[in-house]
């Protein structure tokens, strides 16, 4: 396996980015320790924005299924959407520190902080779609692990220090993805290493006389409805969406404290992230998604599981209770990171991609704090109920871990290319006008892959696999798996 490579220096920002990203709730507790006038208006604030960034994260999704995702890339929605962001911001902060205006004012606070999120999470996630997966998890591992750090010290401040900091992080956030917008880099990144893509589907589309269902397009497949456009994004990263999913509601139910001094999901994030950086340099010849989501996390779950069972009150519960939120942080940078690399294999756009991550995640968030004032998360300050939920998603990893490998019937051990096959692959694939991508899958099917074990490596459906399958077979010219095999080995002379 490739190490990671291509990480640019201005992608780092995506540190302060997330530093003051609302729909991770660590990050306003700046203003709700910091401010009296937080206790009346953090409610109405927080609501407001969840509800409004679940609904503009459903529409970013339907809208790019139409139309294509290259319009919330443009200069004016970037640019709109960073003024929403840092605007709503600076309003509620001035209904905090002036004490003018009341429930409305911190609605409409939310509403358009919440507006601003959505258009620059897709804006990042554009940028973020530039990389490999390895690459992404780095870079993410590295971001999240600062900013979460950034927290920390913002923390241990007082409140006026600390808000400085914020405009200075939100200024940061989006200058990036503004000048990229401006630039015209955005739409240029996204169109550009789709186009070896666009051109397989004209191919294929003119080579099937024009059916639809032949080509790969960056955007809804003809006659697919919205929900059955979902669906298969969905089952390209369920697992890892599922973690992302019950990360936003554990944390919208209630935050704990780490010995009265920090917050453990803060810690959590920074350990995480000292988990994720060696592990994107692990080399595997299983798909690196599935090696995490099949072997790294069901470990470390069976490890909580065992310290869970212990008497309350001992120690080994006190660290289970502990480690959980890194165990839940490291699933949110591995979430993020096969967001990331499904972006990158352009099968669909940004907007929907993240679009409907934000819409999940505000929705679960809403529904983690609607929990929250219930009897059951109210008892023993929720950490029973938490515990039950948490123990939920191990049986789930679990059970989603070992149904994957029996179904699969991909052996971890598949012996990687020789040099040899390599370049057979590769110079059958130029003479036969292959593109990168067709290229890139006849080297997995000459070395014995199943579509299932391709699918999951380039992070990518199934039936998009079969598409360039059905693709490289015509330009080759052969019929068969067997054939193929004999036309790569034909190669030798």
């Amino acid at each position: 396996m490739d190490a990671p490579r291509g990480l640019r220096p201005d992608l780092l920002f995506f540190a302060a980015f997330f530093a003051t990203l609302p729909l991770y709730s660590p990050n306003l507790t700046l203003f709700q320790d910091g401010f009296a006038a937080a206790e009346e208006l953090m409610g109405p604030f927080v609501q407001s924005m969840l509800v409004s960034a679940a609904l503009a994260g459903v529409a970013l999704a339907l809208a790019s299924s139409r139309r294509g995702g290259a319009v919330f890339l443009g200069a004016p929605a970037v640019v709109g959407g960073s003024l929403l962001y840092v605007g709503g911001y600076g309003l509620f902060a001035a209904q905090l520190v002036l004490g003018w205006g009341a429930g409305p004012a911190a609605i409409l606070a939310g509403a358009a902080v919440a507006l601003g999120a959505a258009e620059l999470c897709v804006a990042w996630g554009a940028l973020l779609s530039c990389l490999g997966l390895r690459t992404a998890l780095l870079c993410l591992a590295l971001t999240v692990g600062g900013g979460s750090v950034i927290e920390l010290l913002v923390s241990t401040v007082p409140a006026a220090v600390g808000a400085g900091v914020f405009a200075l992080l939100l200024a940061a956030g989006v200058a990036v993805p503004c000048a990229r917008a401006l630039a015209g880099r955005l739409e240029a990144d996204l169109t550009g290493e789709g186009a070896a893509l666009a051109a397989d589907a004209a191919a294929a589309e003119e080579a099937e006389g024009g059916a639809a269902e032949e080509a790969l397009i960056v955007r809804r497949r003809d006659g697919e409805s919205f929900p059955a456009l979902v669906r298969r994004m969905v089952a390209v990263v369920a697992v890892p969406l599922a973690g992302l999913l019950v990360l936003g509601y554990i944390t919208g139910v209630r935050k704990f404290m780490m010995f009265d001094m920090v917050y453990m999901e803060t810690v959590g994030g920074v350990l995480a992230a000292l988990i994720a950086v060696p592990l994107c340099m692990a080399r595997t010849r299983r798909p690196l998604l599935p090696f995490f989501h099949q072997l790294i996390l069901p470990s470390f779950a069976l490890v909580l599981i065992v310290l869970n069972s212990f008497p309350e009150a001992t120690p080994p519960l006190w660290f289970a209770a502990w480690l959980t939120y890194v165990f839940f942080a490291l699933v949110g940078i591995l979430a993020l990171a096969g967001l990331c690399a499904m972006a990158h294999a352009r099968e669909f756009p940004p907007a929907l991609i993240y679009g409907l991550a934000v819409a999940g995640y505000a929705a679960v968030s809403l529904l983690g704090i609607f929990s929250g004032t219930t009897a059951p998360f109210q008892a023993h300050n929720g950490g029973p109920a938490l515990l039950v939920v948490s123990t939920l998603y191990f049986a789930f990893l679990l059970a989603a871990g070992l149904t994957a490998g029996w179904r699969s019937g991909e052996r971890a051990s598949a012996p990687d290319a020789t040099t040899a096959l390599a370049e057979r692959c590769e110079r059958a694939a130029r003479e036969a006008g292959l593109s990168p991508r067709e290229g890139e899958i006849l080297g997995y099917l000459g070395r014995g892959h199943s579509v299932a074990f391709i699918a999951k490596t380039l992070v990518i459906s199934e039936s998009t696999v079969r598409t360039h399958v059905k693709s490289i077979y015509r330009k080759l010219g052969v019929t068969s798996r067997e054939d193929l095999i004999r036309f790569i080995d034909e190669e030798r002379a």
